[in-house]
C-alpha cells in the first residue's frame, strides 16, 4: 500500500489528467473514480442513487461503476484463504472457481464446493481495504481543500458529507461478522414467507475476512425474458417484491438498503436477496411517524406532513413553519392531479429533499437510507414490471385506518371520528391543528405584560377554561351522535363527561363573578 504523500500526488495527478477542475463531464468523473480505485469507486456507487444531490446524468454514468471493479488475482484470494484458515483451502473446499462471480469495491465472491458437497459462495475481503479507505478518505478531504473543490462543486454537492457517508457505509460493509448477523436476522424476520428464500451462512468457515454462504443460482430478477420463458408472472414477482420490501421497513424496521437488480435473484419460485453488508434499521418511533407521514401525504394533509417533518428533524435549527407548509403544498400540488400509479417516485423524492434542504430540516440517517432504498427498488420494479408501482402498494400498506373498516357495518359517526384523528378522541380536528400550530411556532402571540406573575396566572386560567370548554363541546356533540347511532352505553359516558365539564365551567364562572363584586 502506497504511503500518504505518494497517494496524495496520485489523486491530484488523476484529477489533473481528466481536467476535473475545469471541464467536468459525467464520463470523465467516472473514469477518474475507476482509476483511483476501491475508495473512489465506492463513493461513485453511493452517488449513483443520489439524484437528490447530483444531476441525473452523473447518476446514470455512475451506475456503470457497479459492474467495473477490477478483481483481485486468484493467487491473492488463495493467499488470504490460507492465512485465514491456517491451512490449504483444498482441505476445506473440493474446488474453487478461479474467476469471481462478482467483484465489488470491498470484496469479491467466488463459487466453490465444500468437502461435504454443498455449493457455496465465498466472499473474500480485499486485503488492507479498511486502511486504504481510511487513508484515502483523509487524503481526499485534503485534496478538496487544496484544489478548492468545494467552490467548484458547491452548488451541486457537499463533497465532505459524501466522503463521511461513504466511509461510514464502507466500514459497515467491511465487517463480515455484522453481515453474518444481518443475514440471520433477516432470515428470522421472513421465515414465514413462502415466496422468499432465506440465505444460509456457514459459520464454521466464516471469519473476519471470509464469509461463506449458500450459493444462490437461478435468474437475476432483471432477466425478465428468461423468467417469462420459465413460466414466471412478472407482475406477481414485482408485487411480492414490493410488498416484502415494505414489510421489511414498516413491520420489521430492518430492511435491505441496496435492493438493486444485481442483489436480487429468483430461484425455485422464490425471491432471494444477496449482499447483506448494508442494512437499515428503523426505530419504532420513526416507523410510526413514517407511516403517519405517508398517510398524511396520501390524504394531502399539509398540516400533518409539516408536523411530522418537524418531529423527525434532527437539526438544531427551527424551521419557519409557515414557509415549510407553503413548500409542502407546492410539492403535493405538483402530484395532486396525477393518478397514483403514474407518480414518479424519484422526482417526488428529489422535490422533497430540496424542500428539506431549503427549510434546514435534517432527517435521521435511517430515514434517508430507507428513502434511497425505495428509490432504488422503484428502479428495480420498473425493470421487472412497469405495471407495478411502489406508491400504489405503499398506499395500500399504510392505508388510512378508516379504510380497514367495513363501511356497511359502521355508522357515519364512527367513520367521521376515525377520519378526524385517533390522537384525540372526538376533539375537533381544528383544535388539534391549532395545538400543533402553537407547538411548532405557527401561531404567535404578542402580549405586553405589566404585572408578569398576575398576568401569567390569568393566562393559565384562560388556557384551562379553553381546554375544558373544547372538551365540553366535544362531549355534547358526542352525546347527540350516540343518540342518533343508538349506542346507549357510550351515550351515558359522554353524558356524564358533558355534565361534569358543564358544572365545572358554571362553577368557575360564578366564582369569577363573585370575586369581582
Amino acid at each position: 500500500m502506497k504511503n500518504s504523500p505518494s497517494r496524495l500526488s496520485e489523486i491530484i495527478a488523476v484529477i489533473k489528467k481528466y481536467r476535473l477542475t475545469k471541464d467536468i463531464t459525467p464520463e470523465k468523473v467516472r473514469l477518474a473514480l475507476e482509476e483511483l480505485g476501491p475508495t473512489f469507486v465506492k463513493m461513485g456507487q453511493i452517488l449513483s442513487s443520489r439524484d437528490d444531490l447530483i444531476p441525473k446524468e452523473f447518476c446514470n454514468e455512475f451506475q456503470k461503476l457497479k459492474h467495473s471493479v477490477k478483481p483481485m488475482p486468484y493467487e491473492k484470494v488463495e493467499e488470504i484463504l490460507t492465512r485465514e484458515y491456517d491451512c490449504s483451502p483444498s482441505e476445506i473446499f473440493q474446488e474453487i472457481d478461479k474467476i469471481p462471480v462478482g467483484s465489488a469495491s470491498i470484496a469479491q465472491v467466488h463459487k466453490a464446493v465444500l468437502k461435504t458437497g454443498e455449493i457455496v459462495a465465498i466472499k473474500v475481503r480485499r486485503e488492507n481495504i479498511e486502511e486504504l479507505m481510511e487513508r484515502d478518505s483523509k487524503l481526499l478531504k485534503k485534496v478538496i481543500s487544496l484544489l478548492h473543490l468545494n467552490k467548484i462543486f458547491g452548488d451541486i454537492i457537499n463533497l465532505t458529507e459524501v466522503i463521511d457517508e461513504m466511509y461510514g457505509r464502507a466500514k459497515e460493509e467491511m465487517n463480515f461478522h455484522t453481515e453474518k448477523n444481518h443475514i440471520e436476522e433477516f432470515r428470522e424476520n421472513n421465515k414465514e414467507l413462502v415466496y422468499l428464500k432465506p440465505l444460509k451462512v456457514f459459520n464454521k468457515y466464516s471469519t473476519n475476512n471470509i464469509l461463506v454462504m449458500e450459493y444462490i443460482d437461478g435468474f437475476n430478477i432483471s432477466d425478465t425474458e428468461e423468467l417469462k420463458k420459465a413460466g414466471y408472472d412478472m407482475d406477481e414477482v414485482a408485487q411480492k417484491l414490493a410488498h416484502n420490501y415494505l414489510k421489511q421497513a414498516i413491520d420489521d424496521g430492518f430492511y435491505h438498503a441496496d435492493p438493486h437488480t444485481d442483489n436480487i435473484k429468483v430461484v425455485e419460485g422464490k425471491i432471494a436477496y444477496l449482499d447483506f453488508g448494508m442494512m437499515g434499521r428503523l426505530s419504532k418511533r420513526n416507523r410510526n411517524l413514517l407511516e403517519q407521514g405517508i398517510i398524511a401525504i396520501v390524504r394531502n394533509d399539509i398540516n400533518e406532513v409539516a408536523h411530522i417533518l418537524t418531529l423527525l428533524d434532527t437539526s438544531n435549527d427551527r424551521p419557519d413553519y409557515m414557509q415549510l407548509k407553503n413548500d409542502i403544498r407546492k410539492v403535493l400540488d405538483n402530484n395532486k392531479t396525477i393518478e397514483i400509479v403514474n407518480i414518479d417516485i424519484k422526482q417526488f423524492v428529489t422535490e422533497m429533499f430540496i424542500l428539506l434542504r431549503q427549510n434546514k430540516i435534517t432527517l435521521p440517517r435511517e430515514i434517508t437510507m430507507l428513502v434511497r432504498g425505495i428509490v432504488v427498488l422503484e428502479g428495480t420494479l420498473e425493470e421487472v414490471s412497469p405495471n407495478i408501482n411502489l406508491i400504489n402498494v405503499l398506499e395500500k400498506k399504510v392505508e388510512p385506518i378508516d379504510y380497514f373498516f367495513d363501511r356497511d357495518k359502521l355508522s357515519s359517526f364512527a367513520l367521521s371520528t376515525v377520519k378526524s384523528g385517533a390522537n384525540l378522541l372526538l376533539l375537533p380536528s381544528e383544535a388539534l391543528t391549532t395545538l400543533k400550530g402553537i407547538n411548532n411556532g405557527e401561531l404567535r402571540f404578542n402580549i405586553e405584560l405589566t404585572d408578569s406573575k398576575h398576568q401569567i396566572d390569568r393566562i393559565e386560567k384562560i388556557v384551562h377554561l379553553i381546554i375544558v370548554s373544547a372538551l365540553d363541546v366535544a362531549f355534547i356533540i358526542g352525546t347527540s351522535q350516540m343518540i342518533e347511532n343508538n349506542l346507549p352505553f357510550i351515550f351515558y359516558l359522554y353524558l356524564f363527561g358533558a355534565i361534569i365539564s358543564t358544572l365545572w365551567l358554571l362553577y368557575k364562572i360564578i366564582i369569577s363573578k363573585y370575586k369581582k363584586l
